[in-house]
């Protein structure tokens, strides 16, 4: 039962984060001392500076007054570690510090005269942190996903993600939708092991990842939009990025046109001053093997010129048969900072996929979620056929990322990448289950697909106060021109037995059904302002959209042009109390264009959606941790359906929503300990629709007032690694996971419903550099997905169109870094 799962969830989650919390206690203290805080101690007398201090940072520091008496502080000023503002306010005094407590330190006095003393180091480590650079840890805490700009999350009044590089290492993942398995508001992995080849199925607020082969209008990597059909544009090898962040909500105001639910932005690794890398093979299961090689560092002594290439390459087959897939990926980059304010980082991206498989590989309905007589289909069928099957897609980037600061107001950005991609795809699929229940039939479906996709985007950014209120404005112009070409061909196929197949009975009886080339255009103007009053912060922004699309067809040599333009806003308030909590309130709305027309000869209108949302994000003060509890309501309108009175035409009479509550923490709890939680309700329902869908029964249902297919009202995951620090286990990490995802009806016609299910991970690593430092460097990691090898259906979309979720998955690493 749905229930007896989500208590299973909760049980597991605290006796995970119980036990490992106890381990780490036992084993050290918090690290109070690195904790960043805002601190504003200005110079005066020591004594008072230390209790300013502790005011700021809650740590205990214990002192003689009358030995401190007379000596003065140069204070301290900015975002700093408690051990940094600690540094700065004794700099020069001639006392220093020693731990005495789990919260305490005790002054002591330096031997000698502490007019002599030269100032102490002082190490800003909250400062390191940036929108687009890397994490240490978890918790993320700043981003510019939201905002275009190096804004705290704790200040962005919508909700944000953030899947670290450290966290992404612990799990071990091998494409997108791992990276996001534990985000609240998301569906990933919907697809099963198909959805790794054709795109990773990724539905955020229950929009976005419901199509076949994945996504293609909620993807972005360093801000700018994938465009594509959702074969091509998808799919792109995690070990590439530093950062999965995920805006929850309509994006439009900064993006342009996106689904409401939504968007992920992947951001790339980037050059480092200091030199750094690692070098792995790994090996698993379904004959894993692969190899990880990153480096990074400066070209020359002023740090001028900073280089990293990053690549990987594997192969390995999958549980299902004549599954076999190739992988090899190289990202060289190159920055240029010819000055202090100015930097330009060349990015570049090479990817080929040579897959014997297919993202089509469906499987019927009765066999999988419902009983069939002949029993349980096997999770390694394979609907395909060895004669006529190819999956070999490159993709090569180049862009660039330029910034120049003029003084400490302007700032100006260009953000470019040109992006192709080519496709060459045969697949034989299941079409419908016979009424024996043991034959189905197939058709057969090829395509040559090339696509070249150009995005840029300008911004201005300022910076100034007027009297006590601080603004950051911003004003962008972007734009993106995709340019597609497609042929494709359909034939019946031979019936599959689905418990007794033959894979290889060649019938070739396709034939051509698409020939057609498409240009696709779109400019957008954008600004936005950010007003902060002390802890108020207002947010407020604009766009205007203009989109054009052309679209020739060869086989009939016409041409159809289409135009469309839009206007969306948003605008968010939050209050950010000292205390750590930030509640917020915000309004923001999406648009996408539809390609066709009415009855009527009319172009369709854009699909357009608007989100209310209300929540609170928490920061506690002293912790390094990050809590956002949100509740949100989208609509979507102008969807396009069947014509309730002539169903072989389209009109746009449809309408979607969905609200529901997001809960999602992030948190180093001690040294070496760190975790992170998710829930998500969501209620989807499609509200207006002329549709009608066939349920499992033969009849036609109307789908108005049904929940959208494959979206599961609960979710919730949770997921903690803890790292011993010192005594006989130093150096041993263990991880362990649970994942639930609630049951979902398999159609729009909500005619049978896909149980819900509970899956287990686990991660073992060690650092072999705690052993001798000869070994320094050295790491062995062994993950485990899905531990007890459930066999479950991750979701259905229609009748006869269910997909098995990946089976037990180990991979282990050996890798050296330094």
């Amino acid at each position: 039962m749905p229930r007896k799962n989500l208590r299973a969830l909760l049980l597991s989650s605290c006796l995970l984060i119980g036990t490992v919390a106890d381990m780490a206690w036992a084993q050290s203290t918090p690290p109070v001392l690195s904790q960043p805080h805002a601190i504003d101690i200005a110079p005066q007398a020591l004594a008072s500076a230390l209790n300013q201090l502790a005011a700021q940072t809650g740590l205990q520091i214990v002192f003689d007054a009358a030995k401190i008496s007379g000596i003065n502080s140069a204070g301290a000023n900015g975002m700093l570690t408690t051990e940094a503002a600690l540094q700065a306010v004794l700099a020069g005094t001639g006392f220093n510090y020693r731990i005495s407590g789990t919260n305490a330190v005790t002054l002591d006095l330096v031997s000698g005269d502490s007019t002599d003393l030269a100032p102490l180091s002082v190490t800003d480590t909250a400062e390191t942190e940036t929108a687009w650079g890397p994490v240490d840890g978890y918790v993320a805490t700043q981003s510019a996903t939201g905002t275009k700009t190096d804004t705290p999350l704790i200040e962005t009044p919508q909700s944000i993600s953030v899947v670290t590089r450290d966290e992404m290492e612990a799990r071990n993942v091998t494409d997108m939708s791992q990276a996001l398995a534990y985000t609240s508001g998301l569906i990933s992995g919907g697809h099963g092991t198909s959805g790794a080849i054709g795109g990773d199925t990724v539905a955020i607020r229950g929009f976005g990842g419901d199509g076949t082969t994945g996504p293609s209008s909620n993807e972005y990597i360093d801000g700018l939009k994938l465009a594509g059909t959702g074969y091509v544009s998808s799919a792109f090898d995690p070990y590439f990025f530093e950062r999965v962040e995920v805006l929850k909500g309509p994006a439009s105001v900064l993006y342009g046109q996106s689904t409401p639910g939504g968007i992920f932005n992947m951001v790339s690794k980037r050059p480092t001053e200091d030199f750094q890398g690692e070098i792995g093979f790994q090996a698993g299961n379904n004959d894993l093997f692969q190899g990880i090689f990153d480096i990074s560092g400066a070209m020359d002594e002023d740090k001028e010129f900073l280089y990293r290439l990053t690549a990987t390459g594997w192969d390995n087959d999958t549980e299902v048969d004549f599954s076999d897939r190739r992988r090899y990926a190289v990202a060289p980059a190159l920055t240029w900072r010819p000055n202090e304010d100015t930097s330009i980082t060349l990015l570049a991206r090479m990817q080929k996929d040579d897959f014997d498989s297919s993202p089509l590989n469906w499987l019927p309905t009765r066999g999988t979620v419902l009983g069939n007589p002949y029993g349980d289909i096997s999770s390694s069928l394979y609907t395909g056929d060895t004669n006529y099957q190819e999956w070999d897609r490159d993709s090569y980037a180049i862009g660039y990322l330029a910034e120049h600061a003029f003084d400490d107001t302007f700032t100006v950005r260009q953000n470019f990448r040109y992006n192709y991609n080519r496709l060459d795809f045969k697949g034989v699929y299941l079409q419908n289950l016979r009424a024996d229940q043991i034959n189905a039939s197939r058709y057969a479906f090829g395509m040559i697909e090339h696509s070249n996709d150009w995005t840029l985007d300008n911004q201005l950014e300022a910076k100034f106060d007027t009297g006590p209120v601080e603004h950051t404005f911003l004003l962008g112009v972007d734009g993106q021109i995709l340019d597609n070409d497609t042929k494709r061909e359909l034939g019946l196929w031979t019936d599959l037995d689905v418990f007794d197949p033959d894979n290889d009975n060649f019938a070739n009886t396709v034939a051509p059904f698409r020939s057609q080339a498409q240009l696709s255009k779109q400019l957008g103007l954008y600004a936005q302002e950010q007003f902060k009053w002390d802890d108020l912060i207002l947010t407020f922004g604009g766009r205007q959209d203009w989109t054009s699309g052309e679209l020739t067809n060869r086989m009939t040599d016409e041409t159809t042009k289409q135009t469309d333009d839009a206007f969306t806003w948003r605008a968010g308030v939050l209050y950010a109390f000292e205390s750590g909590f930030s509640p917020y309130f915000s309004y923001s709305e999406s648009f996408e264009p539809e390609i066709g027309t009415d009855e009527d000869g009319k172009p369709f209108k854009p699909t357009t959606g608007q989100q209310f949302e209300v929540g609170i994000k928490y920061q506690p003060p002293g912790y390094d941790s990050f809590i956002t509890l949100s509740a949100f309501d989208i609509k979507r309108q102008n969807v396009v359906t069947a014509d309730p009175v002539n169903p072989s035409l389209s009109t746009q009479t449809g309408e979607i929503g969905s609200r529901g509550i997001e809960l999602e923490a992030k948190a180093s709890l001690a040294d070496g300990l760190d975790a992170t939680f998710a829930y998500t309700y969501l209620d989807t329902e499609i509200l207006k629709s002329g549709d009608t869908a066939t349920g499992i029964d033969g009849d036609d249902h109307n789908v108005e007032g049904k929940q959208k297919a494959a979206i599961p009202t609960h979710a919730g995951s949770v997921w903690v690694n803890y790292t011993f620090q010192e005594g006989d286990f130093a150096g041993l990490g263990l991880g362990a996971g649970a994942r639930y995802v609630g049951e979902t009806y398999g159609d729009d016609a909500n005619s049978y419903k896909v149980p819900d299910y509970l899956l287990f991970d686990a991660a073992v690593r060690y650092d072999f550099g705690e052993l001798s430092p000869s070994l320094d460097g050295w790491i062995a990691q062994l993950n485990a997905s899905n531990i007890a090898d459930n066999k479950y259906v991750a979701s259905c979309i229609g009748i006869d169109r269910c997909f098995y979720g990946a089976g037990r998955t180990i991979i282990g690493t050996v890798k050296y870094t330094w």
